[in-house]
């Protein structure tokens, strides 16, 4: 299957990156090595596309973290993407369905996070969330289960799945 990003584009990431892959509470996660401004990239997610199928039943070839991009397609996503991990209070956020920029500012040695969330759409995998925020939701599902409050600024951020959000944006 095709990749979702080219080596070059993928090479020149990390030539222009502003991270660090280090422990935390998670296991790994992804840092800010340098001051990240708002609305900057900070990377884009590379890895195989794969079937929904593929995805659940992490066959040999997929053993990594799949992203939905699409009702039946994944990025079988790679390093160093793999390691962002979830916050229901993100400061990054994913758009055009791959490119993984700041929200806010992000201070050098910060975790980066998104809400996973904003890239679900299958009624297949919930996750107990122990990002301890304030706002914290205890599980991680679908966007469709957002508050309605969340969704919208979501939507308005631009920072969900294009298949997920022109269900809602038709809506508007």
């Amino acid at each position: 299957m095709p990749q979702v990003i080219n080596r070059s584009s993928f090479l020149k990431t990390l030539i222009n990156k502003k991270f660090q892959i280090k422990n935390c509470k998670f296991g790994k996660g992804l840092f800010a090595d340098v001051d990240i401004n708002k609305e900057e990239e900070i990377l884009r997610f590379t890895g195989d596309l794969v079937s929904f199928e593929q995805a659940v039943t992490k066959e040999i070839k997929y053993q990594g973290d799949p992203l939905q991009v699409g009702k039946d397609l994944y990025i079988n996503l790679e390093e160093p993407g793999r390691f962002v991990n979830h916050s229901c209070n993100p400061n990054a956020g994913i758009k055009n369905d791959f490119v993984l920029v700041a929200l806010k500012d992000i201070k050098k040695g910060e975790e980066i996070y998104f809400d996973y969330s904003t890239t679900m759409d299958e009624d297949f995998w919930v996750m107990q969330c122990e990002c301890g925020n304030a706002n914290c939701r205890n599980i991680i599902k679908d966007f469709k289960y957002l508050p309605s409050k969340v969704k919208r600024n979501y939507l308005d951020l631009n920072i969900v799945q294009q298949f997920i959000a022109i269900q809602y944006l038709a809506i508007k």
